[in-house]
């Protein structure tokens, strides 16, 4: 019944290179070792990748995406066997604490540099996902300074352009008409 379906299932062209006098272990094992690619190249691929991400212009949510996107791949080519010595959880839990450093290598120095040092103090080291919400809520809070900094210089700018009177803006279509001026010293705002 499997042969049939090996002959089948194969492409025509190779037929003649598979002898089918063989038991169908051994075509199938045959078959396997010729024609299965290695991943080698793949995961040296990946890696390369890993140690050349960088955070750059990304915020945190796509450099983190990026990075796991290359562990996701990755750990699709080395799965850890399972066993009952409990060895597995154990490598396991290395893997994940080994993803903190190049997430933590790989962040902006002028915005997270004191996050990072933090990190990389604590012992045991903090584990991916504590790093990547610290990271997040350090972002947050930026965001949030940037915000209230734009108002400060929007309301500077407010009190330039009224003269330091805190009158109410004129839109910028319209022309500025110049401030009331005294005609005997020529100050301004008073005109007596």
């Amino acid at each position: 019944m499997l042969r049939p379906w090996i002959q089948n299932v194969i492409d025509p062209k190779l037929h003649p290179g598979i002898t089918f006098s063989q038991s169908i272990k051994d075509v199938w094992d045959e078959l396997r070792e010729r024609y299965s690619a290695g991943n080698t190249p793949r995961v040296h691929q990946l890696k390369s990748e890993l140690n050349e991400c960088k955070q750059g212009r990304d915020s945190g949510v796509e450099y983190y995406t990026r990075l796991k996107t290359i562990w996701d791949e990755l750990g699709n080519y080395s799965k850890i066997k399972d066993c009952t010595c409990g060895a597995a959880a154990s490598i396991e839990k290395e893997r994940e604490e080994e993803k903190v450093h190049p997430f933590l290598m790989g962040l902006d120095s002028k915005l997270y540099g004191n996050i990072r040092t933090n990190l990389l103090m604590e012992d045991p080291i903090a584990s991916l996902t504590r790093a990547y919400a610290l990271i997040l809520r350090e972002e947050r809070h930026a965001s949030l300074t940037k915000v209230k900094e734009d108002r400060n210089e929007d309301g500077m700018v407010a009190r330039v352009y009224n003269g330091g009177k805190g009158r109410n803006l004129k839109p910028e279509t319209e022309e500025e008409t110049p401030p009331p001026q005294c005609t005997h010293c020529g100050k301004y705002y008073h005109t007596e």
